[in-house]
């Protein structure tokens, strides 16, 4: 799953100082780290994740500052060998 998240500007102080306390809850693996788009009050994460629901116990803590988008996506080996199948 593919996660990217943004926030108003004038809520990055508290963004930042929250995302140095957290700690997930959620059953998942981050499979890339968290990236910020500096400047552009976005980051990204690229999670594998098998119920969104263990996704959302960490999204829900900050939806209060953030706004979110989950895509599921897949690796391109799978990717190929779906586009493959008859």
């Amino acid at each position: 799953m593919l996660v990217v998240w943004w926030w108003d500007p004038k809520n990055a102080k508290e963004v930042t100082e929250r995302f140095t306390k957290w700690e997930t809850k959620g059953k998942y693996k981050v499979l890339y780290p968290i990236s910020t788009m500096i400047g552009r009050n976005k980051a990204f994460g690229v999670t594998e994740v098998d119920d969104i629901a263990e996704l959302q116990k960490d999204l829900a803590m900050w939806t209060d500052l953030c706004t979110f988008e989950c895509i599921p996506i897949m690796d391109s080996t799978d990717a190929v060998a779906v586009s493959l199948q008859p």
